[in-house]
C-alpha cells in the first residue's frame, strides 16, 4: 500500500464521471486517481509488484483530454474484493507522465508561486488564497489593484483548481526544476575536482528549491537524489560529507537531508554575484579524509 508520505508528496485527484478506461498491456483497467506520480487503477487480475506494463488512453480534463501512455512501474497491489484489485502505477520516465497544452507554463509562471501556496496545498486551500488574492489585485482596487497580477492569479486559479490540468501541470514543473538544474549534465561529462564541486552545486540547488517551494517539508532523502541525479548512493557520500562539514546542509533521521541559512545565503550570493562564486571555496575544500 502507499504510505502516508507517498500520498502527500503526490496530492491526488479522483477520476472523472466520464473518464474512459485505460489500458495496461492492451487489456480494459478502470483508473482510480491519479497525480503527477502515477496512477491508481481497479482491475479484474493482480499484477506483479515491481514489474514494467504499458499504459496507455486519455485522462479526462478540463477543457481537453490529456493523453498518457508509456511504461509504467508497479508498485503496490492488493485486493479490494469480489474479484477486483487496486495497482498503484509510477511513471519510468517524464515524457510519459500526462502533459497538458505548454500554455499551462505560460512564460515560465510557477501557478504555486502566483497564489504563494504550497505545492502540496489542497483545493480548499487554493480556492481560499485565490479569492483573497483576486479581491487585492482586482483592477477595481483603487489601492493594490493590477492588470498583470490579476491576470496571473486568474490564470493560476485555472490551473490549479482543475485536478486534470494540475497534475499535468505538476509534472511539467518539475522539468522545468530539473532544466533549470543543468549542471547536472555538466557533472556527469565532467572528470575528477570540477566534476565533484559541480555535483555539490547540483545537491545545494535541489536542496534549495525544495526549501523554496516546500517549507512543511523541506527535506530529500538519499533514494531520490540518486533518482534525479543518476547516481549511486557510495558516489554521493563524499560530497554531503564535505557539504555537511562546512555547515551547508544537515542529515536528520532516514538519511534526510535539508538545506541550512548558511547554505540558502551560500547558494544565493553564487547566483546574485558577478564575482568569482561565493561558494566555491566552501564546495573545494576540505580534501577526502584518509
Amino acid at each position: 500500500m502507499r504510505s502516508e508520505s507517498e500520498k502527500r508528496r503526490h496530492p491526488r485527484s479522483r477520476a472523472g464521471a466520464t473518464q474512459a478506461d485505460l489500458l495496461i498491456n492492451g487489456s480494459a483497467v478502470k483508473l482510480v486517481d491519479f497525480s503527477s506520480g502515477g496512477l491508481r487503477v481497479e482491475l479484474p487480475q493482480p499484477l506483479t509488484v515491481g514489474f514494467t506494463v504499458q499504459v496507455s488512453g486519455e485522462i479526462e480534463g478540463s477543457p481537453q483530454r490529456l493523453p498518457v501512455g508509456g511504461s509504467c512501474q508497479v508498485r503496490w497491489c492488493s485486493d479490494i474484493g469480489q474479484g477486483l484489485y487496486h495497482a498503484g502505477l509510477s511513471f519510468e520516465k517524464p515524457s510519459d507522465i500526462p502533459h497538458a497544452a505548454t500554455e499551462m507554463l505560460g512564460n515560465g509562471a510557477d501557478h504555486y508561486e502566483t497564489l504563494q501556496v504550497s505545492r502540496r496545498a489542497d483545493a480548499d486551500t487554493i480556492r481560499r488564497v485565490y479569492h483573497l488574492m483576486a479581491q487585492r489585485y482586482h483592477p477595481d482596487n483603487l489601492e493594490t489593484g493590477s492588470d498583470e497580477l490579476f491576470r496571473q492569479v486568474v490564470k493560476a486559479n485555472e490551473v490549479l483548481s482543475d485536478p486534470a490540468r494540475r497534475a499535468a501541470f505538476d509534472v511539467q514543473l518539475a522539468s522545468h526544476d530539473r532544466a533549470r538544474l543543468h549542471l547536472f549534465e555538466n557533472w556527469q561529462s565532467s572528470r575528477g575536482v570540477q566534476s565533484e564541486v559541480l555535483k555539490r552545486q547540483a545537491i545545494l540547488r535541489l536542496l534549495y528549491n525544495k526549501r523554496f517551494t516546500d517549507g512543511d517539508q523541506p527535506w530529500i532523502i538519499l533514494r531520490d537524489f540518486e533518482n534525479l541525479m543518476g547516481c549511486p548512493r557510495e558516489h554521493l557520500e563524499f560530497s554531503f560529507w564535505v557539504l555537511r562539514e562546512n555547515k551547508l546542509v544537515t542529515r536528520g533521521d532516514n538519511a534526510r537531508y535539508e538545506i541550512t541559512f548558511q547554505g540558502v545565503a551560500a547558494v544565493e550570493a553564487e547566483e546574485t554575484s558577478a564575482k568569482p562564486p561565493a561558494i566555491h571555496p566552501l564546495l573545494t575544500a576540505p580534501a577526502r579524509p584518509s
